[in-house]
């Protein structure tokens, strides 16, 4: 009886195991990074965050909306480096938009390799990836949804510098590019250049620009038939702003507001608040 009860305790805890890497597994595939920077080695970044969007027109529509927009977006993160010149993340989205209920709109996976790293002496630090992401037909559907098709394939490259002081760095200034390719539609461009700030590793902020350029086809978006952006020829800028701000160990609160200066053939006159939530652990 005895054997019989510790066998049964051990098969036990051999299912909590198993759930516990169902449920943290696929978090290392959560959360796709840009910035040319990675994080220590062993150590997971996690990112959550909460966007609330709206807008009114999409420019060179048919069948124009007839209300306004108002679009929420949870997302959840998670990058992971396990090497100094590797990094593996991905993201994982969940919306609700007038044209659909909440619920999953999409999952991306990267890989990147450091070339060069500013941090160990390089005059610069360099970085080339590789992502996938996989989009829910019913979010292809919705015009508010970025994404092309129901697989979005993209090659990137990020270049950055930073400016230290004392223990932390003080200012640096980078860019990223991605060139992608999807199972339906036309190649797309996309690029983004940010100037940020730091002090005392405890304020943080950012001003950026992104922006991209699609090269579809059709140059008017059918709402009432909409498939995705891949398939048609768009163009859109964004001006941003982030403020963060450090918990001690708990992590980082960041806000971020985006506002879209010009579109063609896209959502236009869109603003973006987010709210995230950063933190950095190891086991």
């Amino acid at each position: 009886m005895h054997g019989s009860s510790g066998g049964r305790k051990m098969a036990y805890r051999k299912r909590i195991i198993r759930a516990l890497l169902l449920l943290f597994l696929p978090l290392q595939l959560i959360g796709l990074e840009r910035q040319p920077w990675f994080s220590d080695v062993y150590e997971f970044h996690f990112l959550g965050g909460y966007t609330y969007s709206y807008y009114s027109k999409v420019n060179h529509a048919i069948n124009q909306l007839t209300s306004t927009s108002n679009d929420h977006l949870l997302s959840f993160g998670l990058e992971f480096s396990p090497d100094p010149n590797w990094s593996i993340d991905g993201d994982l989205e969940f919306v609700q938009t007038p044209r659909q209920h909440f619920g999953f709109r999409s999952i991306g996976v990267q890989g990147r390799y450091l070339w060069k790293d500013d941090i160990i002496g390089d005059p610069v630090s360099f970085t080339t990836g590789f992502n996938f992401r996989f989009t829910s037909p019913r979010s292809l559907k919705d015009v508010s949804c970025p994404h092309h098709a129901n697989a979005d394939f993209q090659f990137n490259f990020a270049l950055g510098k930073e400016l230290d002081y004392f223990r932390f760095w003080r200012y640096r200034i980078w860019g990223f590019g991605e060139i992608g390719f999807a199972n339906a539609g036309s190649p797309w461009f996309e690029g983004l250049f940010s100037l940020e700030g730091n002090y005392d590793d405890l304020h943080k902020w950012a001003a950026f620009l992104y922006g991209g350029h699609g090269y579809g086809r059709n140059s008017f978006v059918d709402i009432n038939r909409f498939r995705g952006y891949g398939k048609i020829r768009y163009k859109f800028v964004d001006v941003g702003a982030r403020y963060g701000y450090r918990l001690n160990v708990w992590g980082s609160l960041r806000f971020e507001y985006v506002r879209r200066v010009f579109a063609k053939a896209y959502p236009e006159h869109v603003n973006f608040f987010t709210f995230s939530y950063l933190l950095p652990f190891s086991f």
